[in-house]
């Protein structure tokens, strides 16, 4: 396989949102079935495509704009919450190809009123001192909180290695007694509502959490707010009440208070978060789906925790 001219894919990433598409490959043959012309994996989040739909422009934008709806059915992104159903022809691609279809027309009448396309999503500069990587579900635009709690935790690793005598990151962990799983899920995080069929989904339970910021030698409370705050009108409600205003479930309030109290005992610039937090969890806030602006809070104790770790020279992407 090979990467395609990217113009196609930065369109459809431009119409429906930087979420649609990461890595595009090119095949000329594939095990995977059906692929005529191409195919979504959904370990990965990649999409592939057959080499000889490239000599055709409009079947290239084509099979992306399918795969995209697979895609983001399974992934979520902007206004779409993840789910299970990305595969079935019948259901969730077709009720995602009719969302594409709604997005599309009123781009268009748009464009007809005098409007324009949205912006090109354009990535953020590369700070010389890491390695250019492709985009992974660390940095989804759909878990922006997630994300920062992601990159913060991995770049303090190698302090809390040394600092510890750790070998390894699996030392670290494994020094815990929590399972590797919580780990990934902080480091490695999917966007909100994903759920798995079996086994652990999100990293929900504090104490697991906070044994885990402790070792890396981040405040707990920023590390689980960061990680789940964008749970939160998730949590304990049914799929078609996801988002809704109100006050977010019983378990999702306690957990946020016990957040809240250890802010409080940390003072200063953190405990000046705790009212918008405590906000949003009686549901004074609203916190829609498609919209991020609402995790400031968990964002702004991300950029607490650089500075006081001293990781400002390396900022949050």
């Amino acid at each position: 396989m090979c990467t395609p001219t990217p113009a196609p894919s930065a369109l459809v990433c431009r119409v429906i949102g930087p979420f649609a598409l990461d890595r595009v490959r090119v095949y000329s043959a594939s095990e995977e079935s059906p692929c005529a012309d191409g195919f979504y994996t959904p370990r990965t989040g990649d999409v592939a495509v057959h080499r000889d739909v490239l000599t055709d422009r409009h079947r290239t934008l084509s099979v992306l704009f399918h795969e995209a709806a697979h895609r983001v059915r399974h992934r979520g992104g902007g206004r779409w919450i993840p789910s299970p159903d990305h595969g079935d022809r019948s259901r969730g691609l077709e009720h995602m190809l009719t969302e594409f279809g709604g997005l599309l027309l009123g781009l268009l009448a748009d464009v007809a009123d005098g409007g324009t396309l949205p912006d090109p999503a354009t990535p953020p500069p590369t700070p010389g001192n890491r390695r250019r990587v492709r985009q992974t579900v660390a940095d989804d635009p759909a878990v922006p909180a997630s994300r920062e709690l992601a990159h913060l935790l991995t770049d303090r690793l190698p302090h809390a290695l040394t600092a510890g005598g750790f070998t390894d990151v699996h030392d670290l962990v494994a020094s815990t007694a929590v399972r590797p799983v919580y780990w990934n899920l902080l480091t490695r995080p999917r966007p909100a509502g994903i759920r798995r069929q079996q086994g652990v989904s999100t990293a929900w339970d504090y104490d697991k959490v906070a044994l885990l910021a402790n070792a890396v030698g981040v405040h707990p409370p920023v590390v689980w707010l960061a990680s789940n705050l964008c749970e939160g009108p998730l949590h304990g409600r049914r799929r078609d009440q996801w988002g809704q205003p109100g006050r977010w479930a019983k378990q999702v309030c306690d957990l946020v208070t016990r957040a809240c109290t250890d802010l409080e005992h940390l003072g200063g610039a953190y405990a000046a978060q705790v009212p918008a937090l405590r906000a949003l969890a009686d549901g004074t806030t609203p916190a829609p789906t498609g919209e991020d602006s609402w995790q400031v809070p968990a964002l702004t104790l991300v950029v607490l925790e650089r500075q006081r770790l001293h990781l400002d020279n390396q900022q949050p992407r």
